[in-house]
């Protein structure tokens, strides 16, 4: 190897040139990386503000039953009961909601006693979560 860097100047200069280009590449890469770290964190920022949080809700439900929401911002929801096969059986609610606390209340004596689901749908989330009627 030292021979051909010595006796050529074809093999220094192709030699160089390809170190040139890694750095060259290296650091456009990492500018890169750092730009998609920086919008990913943004995006993140920006995507909290438009997610509900599910409050607690019961593992049974007899008689009337109440469900929260938090909103942190106004949003669109459609707020459903299904069947164990995810058929819709009851709208609770279909419309827009404005930010902060919103509570629900559901009367499970109109439905028998079984395993149901909670849908609660938005434009960036779906909520699905099992319940149980016993009463």
């Amino acid at each position: 190897m030292k021979e051909l860097w010595s006796s050529s100047v074809f093999w220094r200069v192709l030699i160089n040139s390809i170190g040139v280009v890694s750095v060259i590449l290296g650091f456009w890469l990492l500018v890169k990386l750092i730009k998609f770290i920086y919008s990913l964190r943004k995006n993140k920022n920006l995507n909290a503000k438009n997610y509900i949080d599910l409050l607690p809700i019961p593992s049974e439900f007899i008689g009337d039953v109440q469900i929260g929401i938090t909103l942190n911002n106004e949003q669109n929801i459609d707020f459903n009961i299904l069947d164990n096969k995810e058929k819709q059986l009851e709208n609770i609610y279909n419309g827009n909601i404005e930010k902060g606390e919103k509570i629900f209340k559901i009367d499970s004596l109109k439905f028998k006693n079984g395993e149901y689901f909670i849908s609660i749908k938005t434009n960036h989330q779906n909520i699905l979560r099992k319940i149980l009627v016993d009463n």
